[in-house]
């Protein structure tokens, strides 16, 4: 049986580890590196978790939830009546890469966290569930901007890449990119 201070303790590991993932990326978490950032001693990692990815599962599990709680708020805030291409394209983004991720590292840190899933198989579940309840988020924000036909795997794959590729080339530009390289695509809507 867990006491109160022992459910605080694992709180206090979980959200440390969390902002870590969400922060640097899946690779800045260890035990160390979240003791020090939850303020606990090092053995309470252990203690509590059975393993590191045990501890990225609970972290990574947490940051999806932030975010997708995040993303609901901001869809259930758009004001009824379509907008422009150029603005749904911009809440498209928004719920896909995050409101407030907005730097190339806010951006490079989100994407080691998908990638991580090749290296820590147990992060994959916890991946599919974000991926699908972020999925179903943007369906409604297409439906909502007055653009059904668009299939969301596409809208995914073409942001996905644009955003990549921004990072490759390191010019800073990352996420205007992937709002432009959306709003091409929703204009582009009859095509389909």
């Amino acid at each position: 049986m867990t006491t109160p201070k022992g459910e605080a303790r694992r709180e206090a590991i979980v959200a440390a580890a969390a902002r870590l993932v969400a922060e640097a990326g899946p690779d800045a978490v260890a035990h160390r590196a979240v003791a020090a950032a939850a303020g606990v001693p090092l053995a309470a990692t252990t203690y509590y978790f059975r393993d590191l990815d045990d501890l990225l599962v609970a972290a990574t599990a947490r940051v999806g939830e932030q975010e997708t709680a995040a993303a609901t708020a901001l869809v259930a805030a758009l004001p009824a009546g379509r907008r422009t291409t150029r603005a749904t394209a911009a809440v498209l983004v928004d719920v896909l890469l995050g409101a407030g991720r907005r730097t190339d590292e806010q951006l490079q840190a989100y994407y080691e966290r998908w990638l991580a899933g090749g290296r820590h198989p147990a992060l994959r579940p916890v991946l599919a569930a974000t991926r699908a309840r972020t999925d179903a988020l943007l369906v409604e924000v297409l439906a909502r901007g007055g653009h059904r036909e668009v299939p969301v795997a596409r809208l995914v794959a073409l942001a996905d890449g644009t955003a990549l590729s921004a990072l490759v080339e390191g010019d800073g530009g990352a996420r205007a990119a992937t709002e432009q390289a959306v709003a091409e695509l929703l204009s582009r809507r009859r095509r389909w």
